[in-house]
């Protein structure tokens, strides 16, 4: 279905640049998606923070090569 509607450029930019889309078209479809999957997501978080253990400095870690983990 086509729907013509007036787009705020500055952040259909922003966000193709965060999303990784190349035109418009993906950029919404990708944007939406996100929007949609959204409680999936947090329900899926839920469900980590309900496991007993101690989560702190678990995502940070995640994002340190393994080449400078005990480096510091």
């Amino acid at each position: 279905m086509k729907t013509v509607i007036d787009l705020d450029d500055e952040l259909l930019e922003r966000a193709r640049q965060e999303l990784g889309t190349k035109g418009k078209k993906d950029t919404i479809h990708a944007a939406l998606r996100l929007v949609a999957e959204r409680s999936e997501r947090m329900e899926a978080i839920r469900e980590l923070l309900s496991v007993d253990r101690d989560w702190t400095g678990i995502v940070d870690d995640d994002k340190t090569p393994d080449s400078e983990q005990g480096a510091a």
